[in-house]
């Protein structure tokens, strides 16, 4: 044992030396991850960043401790993966009546849906902070060289994701608000059916409809557990299961606005992009040819950019599109069943309609979107053949055939076993109303 005022040991040293390395590596790993404070401001995606930020799934350079925003991150994820196996207990539980078991499994898959997708946020950081700062610098400079054309196409995407983040977001607070409500009036003006566990077992009354979600019992009783738990697990459900999929949609707009104006500069083939001061009249046949091979180079570099932008977009939404493919399919069905079979009260109709509605609209907007890349990157061919080829010399000719040959390469989107595409979500519906025609015959 060492005596009082004697040199630390070599392994006091070692072990404090080893927590200096370890917070160093923890600090840069953390700043690897922030993003510029002009990011959060940016047009189309500032509404999503200031959410997450707010989650902790991002944060900003001029934070004071950027750590806090991880430590946030890894709390709220925790708590929607608690939810969710919460609600699976109950659902495991079964139910005596098969709308409340129908609104329980669509609350229960839909937790699960957005746990997959947080956890997967968090293991896919890196690339959602790099994919976030490249097109926040592609943006800038779209916004500096873009004539009025490109920036009506700009201001178009940017009311076009606000709508359809006002279409998913404006459901699951109807959804939210309902439960509130029922909590709410409840409290107020029926406490005995709010702590009264024993009465609801007994059939005498009917529980807060927050309550049948989870597998608490008699600590429903607990104001904490029973009451205020739900009420958190309610608000994190509601804004970031919109939260997560309409971000994605604006990702992949942005891919779609980036090929229309690719598309639309390869058919004017204007040179005065790269120098607003250049005639083209008073130029000789090769300084003319030496600007249009410097324009081409240009689009080659969009090009290749957009597609690497697309595949790390698909690397970033495969398993969670997967997971929302195979549950929200099944379900759909078994709502239409349970529907249709069931006596559903005015409430449960409304929630319901409300869950069929959400992931039939989580499910077409990526299928939706990945065909509009596609079809738009299958047009770019076109835009390069609709250029004044004819008038070029041998040399741009054979580049811009080379180009259309590159621009018929398919651009499609994957999530792992399938194809992102309208057919595939006309497959879905097809599918999910062929079960509901075999349910409905078994029963």
């Amino acid at each position: 044992m060492a005596e009082k005022g004697s040199p630390p040991s070599r392994a006091y040293k070692s072990k404090k030396c080893a927590a200096r390395q370890f917070s160093l590596v923890t600090m840069l790993r953390v700043k690897d991850l922030l993003l510029s404070h002009d990011i959060f401001d940016n047009i189309i995606f500032h509404l999503h960043l200031r959410c997450f930020r707010l989650y902790g799934y991002v944060s900003a350079k001029d934070q004071c401790r950027p750590w806090l925003s991880l430590a946030r991150c890894i709390f709220f994820t925790a708590c929607i993966w608690l939810t969710c196996v919460l609600m699976l207990a109950r659902v495991f539980q079964g139910y005596e009546s098969l709308i409340d078991g129908a609104i329980t499994c669509a609350t229960t898959v839909q937790y699960l849906a957005v746990s997959i997708s947080t956890l997967n946020a968090i293991v896919q950081r890196k690339r959602v902070i790099s994919l976030l700062r490249e097109i926040n610098v592609d943006m800038q400079q779209l916004m500096i060289s873009a004539d009025i054309g490109e920036w009506d196409l700009l201001l178009s995407t940017q009311k076009y994701t606000r709508k359809i983040t006002l279409i998913l977001w404006v459901p699951s607070m109807v959804a939210g608000l309902l439960a509130w409500t029922d909590c709410i009036y409840r409290t107020l003006f029926m406490p005995e059916t709010v702590f009264n566990m024993p009465a609801v077992r007994a059939g005498k009354e009917q529980p807060i409809l927050l309550f049948k979600l989870y597998p608490f019992g008699e600590l429903c009783d607990n104001f904490v557990i029973g009451y205020l738990s739900p009420w958190y697990a309610l608000c994190l459900g509601i804004t970031t299961i919109p939260l997560w999929h309409t971000f994605i949609t604006c990702l992949m707009k942005y891919m779609h606005l980036k090929l229309i104006i690719l598309k639309k500069k390869a058919a004017e083939m204007n040179i005065t992009r790269l120098n607003a001061f250049l005639d083209p009249d008073r130029l000789t046949p090769a300084q003319l040819n030496r600007w249009q091979i410097e324009l081409i180079k240009t689009f080659v570099k969009d090009h290749l950019k957009i597609r690497r932008f697309v595949h790390e977009l698909e690397q970033l939404i495969r398993v969670p599109v997967m997971a929302d493919f195979i549950i929200f399919s099944v379900l759909i069905c078994f709502l239409f069943f349970a529907l249709s079979v069931g006596s559903p009260s005015k409430i449960d109709n409304i929630f319901m309609f409300i869950y069929i509605f959400v992931m039939a609209s989580i499910l077409w907007i990526y299928h939706w979107h990945a065909t509009l890349i596609s079809e738009c990157h299958e047009e770019l061919s076109f835009a390069y053949y609709s250029a004044p080829w004819h008038a070029y010399d041998q040399t741009m000719k054979r580049t811009i055939l080379l180009m259309i040959v590159h621009a018929q390469r398919p651009m499609k989107m994957r999530a792992v076993m399938v194809q992102l595409s309208v057919e595939t979500f006309i497959d879905i519906v097809r599918g999910a109303y062929t079960y509901f025609n075999i349910l409905s015959q078994l029963y």
